[in-house]
Parts: structure tokens; C-alpha cells; sequence
């Protein structure tokens, strides 16, 4: 059952992100601001131990088919802050939505067109690339994608093939979602249209509304 700190964190939250275009998910302490083609979610994260919350802010690409919500790009941006009395959580959850809004404000800056976040994704998943102990992930994949929607398609090749080139486990969404993207790279309409229908199944998923313009 909610409890009094759930309801300051719910009335911080609606002041702070309100403004910027956020919508509460539910009765969550998930927020959602809708871009069209990606998302940027905060989340006031419960802890299992105790009453309080953490604060995660991030993009949430809609080009994936994965059904749920993934901290795409962003994350953790404040460790846990315990409630202990009403005095002392309101300015606490109030200095948390205040923060999530400045860095929330900051991923939108960030990724205002598809060729900035080609740039900001491709340079992330070039630096994780650089470590060879770290897996290619969902970055490589994301970074194709941008890629590919902005005319870079020799660069969405090399995304999509660092993912494929590397072992993958029986039924690996990521590696049938990376064949499927290189095999369109040489069809740059085609892949446009497939992209628009990720995102509307995603969107669909998640239980957005429909768009009502074009994803970009």
C-alpha cells in the first residue's frame, strides 16, 4: 500500500516535471516524456530495504522491440535518500525531481535531432568497443540505428556487424534485431518503414498514444 513518502515523491515530481511535458505511468513512480521516436524516463526507484527512493533518468529508444522500458542511454544520478520523517523527505524529494528535470532537460538538448544523437551514440558505442571484455550490447545496435536513419549506413554496418560477429545465445532478440537492420542498409526506404513500425509496436507495448506526426 502506498505510503506517506509515496505522496511526497508523487507531488515533487508533478511540480518539477509537469512543466517539461512528463506524465506519471500509472500509479508508478515511473514519468514519461514522449519524444515520438524515444522517451525520457524518470524513475523514482523504490528500495527493497527501506522507505525512499533513488533517482534514475534516461533515454529510452523506441526502435527496440523488447515490450518493456530500458535505461538506454543515462542511469543512476542519485543513490538512495531514506525517509525518515515528512519534514525531512519533502525538500529531499523535492531536490530529487529538481534534479531529475535538470538532467532530463539535458537528454533532450542532447538528442533534439536524429544526427546529434548519431553522433553521441556512435561515440559511446565506439568506447565500449574499445574494451574488448565488454560484450557489444544494445549501444552497438542503438548507435546502427541512428546511423542508418541519417545516411551513415557504412557506419551502421560496422554497429550491426560488431554485434553479430559475437557469440550470441539461442534466440538472441539483439542479434535477430541487428540481421534484420543490416540486411535493410542497402534499402534505406525500406528500413525507414521498418524502423516506423518498431516504433509503433513499441509504443503500443508500452501503451502510448499513437503518434499523430511523423517519428522524425
Amino acid at each position: 500500500m502506498p505510503g506517506t513518502h509515496d505522496r511526497i515523491i508523487a507531488d515533487a515530481a508533478k511540480a518539477a516535471l509537469e512543466p517539461l511535458g512528463f506524465r506519471r505511468k500509472g500509479r508508478s513512480r515511473t514519468w514519461l516524456a514522449d519524444h515520438g521516436w524515444w522517451l525520457t524516463v524518470v524513475e523514482f526507484q523504490p528500495s527493497a530495504w527501506s522507505k525512499g527512493c533513488y533517482l534514475n533518468v534516461a533515454a529510452h529508444w523506441l526502435w527496440s522491440e523488447i515490450g518493456t522500458l530500458s535505461f538506454d542511454f543515462g542511469g543512476r544520478i542519485a543513490e538512495h535518500v531514506e525517509y525518515v520523517s515528512d519534514s525531512q523527505f519533502t525538500p529531499a524529494a523535492a531536490h530529487l525531481a529538481e534534479s531529475a528535470a535538470v538532467e532530463a532537460q539535458r537528454l533532450t538538448e542532447t538528442f533534439d535531432s536524429l544526427s546529434k544523437a548519431a553522433e553521441v551514440l556512435l561515440e559511446e558505442a565506439q568506447t565500449k568497443n574499445r574494451h574488448p571484455h565488454l560484450h557489444p550490447g544494445w549501444s552497438n545496435y542503438n548507435a546502427g540505428m541512428a546511423a542508418a536513419l541519417v545516411e551513415r549506413p557504412d557506419e551502421a554496418r560496422r554497429m550491426f556487424t560488431h554485434i553479430l560477429a559475437s557469440p550470441a545465445p539461442p534466440g538472441s532478440v539483439l542479434h535477430r534485431a541487428a540481421e534484420r537492420m543490416a540486411q535493410l542498409l542497402s534499402r534505406p526506404i525500406e528500413l525507414r518503414e521498418e524502423v516506423v513500425s518498431l516504433i509503433k509496436r513499441q509504443r503500443e507495448a508500452l501503451r502510448l498514444p499513437p503518434l499523430t506526426r511523423p517519428a522524425f
